[in-house]
């Protein structure tokens, strides 16, 4: 069902405050304000905190899926497929820079969430893309192109590691560095060519 422009101004200031505060930390109120409509308008579309929470939770998670979707349903080879991962990843979350911390705090709290909101879903992480990804990586190692021992589980872990742990510490990590904001971004694009032949180095045979 389609969302209404008063629903989406909802989602979007939901998401700001919730990205930021959790859902322990965010008021309804808040989230009114910045949305520019009466706290009875929030309850009308989504009844309570929780499940305006659970909404925002829902699609920040699933934000992810279509990225490792749309690159393993690519026409080319496995370099080329991480090499495009790695940079659409490191992308989508230097655009939305609480997203990482946001996902990773509420599902070291609630980790029954991932299986309700995405993994166990037909079309989600489980259902399509694992494996998509088990298929071609078999591919390759019939080929003796990867290691063996590599597994679909593993590869995309140490991707998402390698990707977002800089994100999730830029401000620690800007301190210790002692680099801008501006320098900041230069490290994170160079990051993709890094983290791309390391995990290429990691996986050969």
């Amino acid at each position: 069902m389609k969302k209404t422009p008063t629903e989406v101004k909802i989602l979007v200031s939901a998401k700001k405050v919730f990205y930021q505060k959790g859902l322990k930390g965010a008021r309804m109120q808040e989230i009114a304000d910045d949305a520019g409509v009466n706290k009875a308008m929030l309850h009308y579309y989504f009844r309570s905190k929780e499940k305006l929470f659970d909404k925002v939770f829902e699609e920040s998670v699933q934000s992810v899926t279509p990225v490792l979707m749309n690159v393993f349903l690519e026409d080319s080879d496995l370099n080329t497929k991480i090499a495009h991962l790695v940079e659409m990843l490191i992308d989508l979350f230097m655009n939305e820079p609480y997203l990482s911390n946001f996902i990773v705090n509420e599902l070291s709290q609630n980790p029954e969430k991932l299986f309700l909101n995405v993994l166990d879903l037909e079309d989600g992480l489980i259902g399509k893309v694992i494996p998509l990804i088990n298929q071609q990586l078999q591919v390759e190692i019939e080929k003796g192109n990867i290691n063996s021992e590599i597994r679909s589980a593993e590869l995309i872990v140490n991707i998402m590691s390698l990707c977002l742990f800089p994100i999730m510490s830029q401000t620690v990590l800007q301190k210790t560095l002692g680099i801008d904001d501006e320098r900041m971004i230069r490290f994170m694009n160079k990051r993709k060519q890094t983290v791309t032949q390391f995990v290429l180095d990691a996986i050969k045979p």
